[in-house]
């Protein structure tokens, strides 16, 4: 049974995912609405406090992961020369729609459901 279930949300998943590269976008602040496609680079200069983007499975939820080195959890950030990103490690949400992406060379890879 939990292979099929698994087989399920790999299939269900492949039409949730977004072709579109998502770009890096430095902003100072945050602002109040994302747009899908950008990951939006929080901080000054070469300080990186945070980045955030819109979840690519299209519930509209807004997540953000800290980039400060002394804290846990953090991540870390490669922006590429085309301005595409990737981020390590995986963003998994526990809560709401329970995504579980990695973000590289700005495309999402969905991560097999692990129960």
């Amino acid at each position: 049974m939990n292979i099929l279930v698994r087989l399920w949300r790999f299939l269900t998943g492949w039409w949730r995912r977004n072709p579109t590269l998502i770009t890096a976008h430095r902003v100072g602040e945050l602002p109040a609405t994302l747009q899908p496609g950008k990951l939006y680079v929080e901080g000054e200069g070469s300080h990186i406090w945070s980045v955030a983007l819109l979840c690519p499975c299209g519930c509209g939820h807004a997540l953000q992961m800290n980039m400060l080195a002394d804290t846990h959890p953090r991540w870390q950030l490669t922006i590429h020369e085309d301005a595409t990103t990737t981020l390590y490690p995986s963003v998994w949400r526990q809560v709401g729609c329970r995504s579980h992406f990695f973000l590289r060379r700005g495309r999402v890879e969905w991560c097999a459901a692990v129960r």
